[in-house]
Protein backbone atom coordinates (compact mmCIF):
# COMPACT_ATOMS: atom_id res chain seq x y z
CA UNK A 1 0.00 0.00 0.00
CA UNK A 2 1.33 3.39 -1.02
CA UNK A 3 1.04 6.16 1.48
CA UNK A 4 0.24 9.51 -0.04
CA UNK A 5 1.25 12.80 1.43
CA UNK A 6 -0.98 15.81 1.75
CA UNK A 7 -0.57 18.31 -1.06
CA UNK A 8 0.82 21.51 0.27
CA UNK A 9 1.37 24.66 -1.74
CA UNK A 10 4.12 26.87 -0.49
CA UNK A 11 4.47 30.54 -1.32
CA UNK A 12 7.19 31.30 -3.82
CA UNK A 13 8.66 34.81 -4.10
CA UNK A 14 5.66 37.21 -4.34
CA UNK A 15 3.15 34.49 -5.22
CA UNK A 16 0.62 33.70 -2.50
CA UNK A 17 -1.70 30.78 -3.00
CA UNK A 18 -5.39 30.94 -2.24
CA UNK A 19 -6.26 30.21 1.35
CA UNK A 20 -8.85 27.53 0.54
CA UNK A 21 -8.24 23.92 -0.47
CA UNK A 22 -9.57 23.98 -4.03
CA UNK A 23 -6.80 25.51 -6.08
CA UNK A 24 -8.32 25.79 -9.59
CA UNK A 25 -12.03 26.02 -8.79
CA UNK A 26 -12.89 28.79 -11.26
CA UNK A 27 -11.01 27.35 -14.24
CA UNK A 28 -13.87 25.04 -15.20
CA UNK A 29 -16.53 27.75 -14.95
CA UNK A 30 -14.70 30.03 -17.39
CA UNK A 31 -16.33 28.45 -20.47
CA UNK A 32 -19.83 29.00 -19.07
CA UNK A 33 -18.89 32.52 -18.07
CA UNK A 34 -17.63 33.38 -21.57
CA UNK A 35 -20.73 31.86 -23.20
CA UNK A 36 -22.87 34.08 -20.99
CA UNK A 37 -20.77 37.15 -21.80
CA UNK A 38 -21.02 36.48 -25.56
CA UNK A 39 -24.78 35.87 -25.34
CA UNK A 40 -25.27 39.13 -23.41
CA UNK A 41 -23.18 41.03 -25.94
CA UNK A 42 -25.19 39.62 -28.87
CA UNK A 43 -28.44 40.55 -27.13
CA UNK A 44 -27.20 44.08 -26.41
CA UNK A 45 -26.01 44.66 -29.99
CA UNK A 46 -28.93 43.13 -31.89
CA UNK A 47 -31.17 45.41 -33.86
CA UNK A 48 -34.24 44.08 -35.66
CA UNK A 49 -34.86 46.08 -38.81
CA UNK A 50 -38.42 47.30 -39.24
CA UNK A 51 -40.25 45.79 -42.19
CA UNK A 52 -42.97 47.69 -44.08
CA UNK A 53 -46.22 48.18 -42.21
CA UNK A 54 -49.00 46.12 -43.82
CA UNK A 55 -52.71 46.85 -43.81
CA UNK A 56 -55.24 44.47 -42.27
CA UNK A 57 -56.31 43.28 -45.74
CA UNK A 58 -52.71 42.46 -46.76
CA UNK A 59 -52.19 40.57 -43.51
CA UNK A 60 -55.42 38.62 -44.12
CA UNK A 61 -54.27 37.61 -47.62
CA UNK A 62 -50.93 36.27 -46.38
CA UNK A 63 -52.48 34.44 -43.42
CA UNK A 64 -55.16 32.93 -45.69
CA UNK A 65 -52.52 31.62 -48.06
CA UNK A 66 -50.57 30.25 -45.11
CA UNK A 67 -53.63 28.43 -43.80
CA UNK A 68 -54.92 27.11 -47.13
CA UNK A 69 -51.56 26.01 -48.54
CA UNK A 70 -49.95 25.08 -45.21
CA UNK A 71 -47.02 27.46 -45.60
CA UNK A 72 -44.79 28.74 -42.81
CA UNK A 73 -44.96 32.48 -42.08
CA UNK A 74 -43.00 34.97 -40.00
CA UNK A 75 -44.71 37.68 -37.99
CA UNK A 76 -43.03 40.92 -37.07
CA UNK A 77 -44.88 42.58 -34.24
CA UNK A 78 -45.04 46.31 -33.64
CA UNK A 79 -43.94 45.79 -30.01
CA UNK A 80 -40.69 47.11 -28.56
CA UNK A 81 -38.62 45.75 -25.68
CA UNK A 82 -37.30 47.70 -22.69
CA UNK A 83 -34.53 49.20 -24.87
CA UNK A 84 -36.87 50.48 -27.59
CA UNK A 85 -35.98 47.77 -30.13
CA UNK A 86 -38.52 45.70 -32.04
CA UNK A 87 -38.99 42.25 -30.55
CA UNK A 88 -37.81 39.19 -32.50
CA UNK A 89 -39.96 37.76 -35.28
CA UNK A 90 -42.19 34.76 -34.64
CA UNK A 91 -42.17 31.89 -37.14
CA UNK A 92 -44.72 29.15 -37.49
CA UNK A 93 -47.94 27.99 -39.11
CA UNK A 94 -51.30 29.75 -38.94
CA UNK A 95 -54.07 27.43 -37.77
CA UNK A 96 -56.93 29.53 -39.15
CA UNK A 97 -58.32 30.65 -35.80
CA UNK A 98 -59.14 34.36 -36.12
CA UNK A 99 -61.57 36.71 -34.38
CA UNK A 100 -62.55 40.35 -34.62
CA UNK A 101 -59.78 41.68 -32.35
CA UNK A 102 -57.15 38.95 -32.42
CA UNK A 103 -55.98 35.72 -34.01
CA UNK A 104 -54.18 32.67 -32.66
CA UNK A 105 -50.70 31.96 -33.98
CA UNK A 106 -48.57 29.11 -32.58
CA UNK A 107 -50.83 28.91 -29.49
CA UNK A 108 -50.38 32.63 -28.84
CA UNK A 109 -53.08 35.28 -28.89
CA UNK A 110 -51.96 38.14 -31.13
CA UNK A 111 -53.91 41.37 -31.53
CA UNK A 112 -54.40 42.58 -35.09
CA UNK A 113 -53.13 46.03 -34.18
CA UNK A 114 -49.82 44.59 -32.92
CA UNK A 115 -48.90 43.00 -36.27
CA UNK A 116 -46.45 45.02 -38.35
CA UNK A 117 -45.57 42.60 -41.13
CA UNK A 118 -46.37 39.05 -42.21
CA UNK A 119 -44.38 37.19 -44.84
CA UNK A 120 -44.35 33.64 -46.16
CA UNK A 121 -41.10 31.75 -45.57
CA UNK A 122 -39.48 30.37 -48.70
CA UNK A 123 -38.48 26.81 -47.81
CA UNK A 124 -37.04 25.91 -51.19
CA UNK A 125 -34.15 23.50 -51.04
CA UNK A 126 -30.88 25.02 -52.17
CA UNK A 127 -30.43 22.35 -54.83
CA UNK A 128 -33.89 22.98 -56.31
CA UNK A 129 -33.48 26.72 -56.74
CA UNK A 130 -33.02 27.74 -60.39
CA UNK A 131 -30.33 30.40 -60.36
CA UNK A 132 -31.12 31.45 -63.92
CA UNK A 133 -34.84 31.85 -63.45
CA UNK A 134 -35.98 35.42 -63.27
CA UNK A 135 -37.96 36.36 -60.15
CA UNK A 136 -40.37 38.28 -62.37
CA UNK A 137 -41.87 36.17 -65.13
CA UNK A 138 -42.20 39.00 -67.63
CA UNK A 139 -38.90 40.72 -66.90
CA UNK A 140 -36.91 38.61 -69.36
CA UNK A 141 -38.05 37.41 -72.73
CA UNK A 142 -37.29 33.74 -73.17
CA UNK A 143 -36.95 34.01 -76.94
CA UNK A 144 -33.51 34.95 -78.12
CA UNK A 145 -33.45 38.04 -80.25
CA UNK A 146 -30.93 38.07 -83.08
CA UNK A 147 -30.04 40.98 -85.25
CA UNK A 148 -30.30 39.88 -88.92
CA UNK A 149 -27.50 42.26 -89.87
CA UNK A 150 -24.99 40.41 -87.70
CA UNK A 151 -22.91 37.96 -89.69
CA UNK A 152 -20.72 35.16 -88.47
CA UNK A 153 -17.12 35.96 -89.16
CA UNK A 154 -14.41 33.36 -89.19
CA UNK A 155 -10.73 33.76 -89.47
CA UNK A 156 -9.69 31.43 -92.31
CA UNK A 157 -6.09 31.35 -91.14
CA UNK A 158 -6.95 29.62 -87.82
CA UNK A 159 -10.33 28.05 -88.64
CA UNK A 160 -10.49 24.26 -88.73
CA UNK A 161 -13.72 22.64 -89.93
CA UNK A 162 -15.30 19.94 -87.79
CA UNK A 163 -14.88 16.35 -88.81
CA UNK A 164 -17.91 15.37 -90.83
CA UNK A 165 -18.90 11.78 -91.33
CA UNK A 166 -19.20 10.63 -94.90
CA UNK A 167 -16.31 12.72 -96.18
CA UNK A 168 -13.43 10.94 -97.75
CA UNK A 169 -10.27 11.39 -95.74
CA UNK A 170 -6.81 10.34 -96.79
CA UNK A 171 -6.17 8.56 -93.49
CA UNK A 172 -8.88 5.95 -94.18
Amino acid sequence: MVKRTKKEFHDYNDFHDRPFGLKWGTAYAMDDLMKGVIANEEYALKNNAAKPLLSREEIDIVLSESFLKRKEVTLQLNIVDEFGRLVDEISGYFSGEAYQDYFVFEDQKIDWQDVRNVSIVDNSKWYKVDMFKSPKKDSLNTEAKFDPELQLEKDNEFYQPFYEEGENHESE
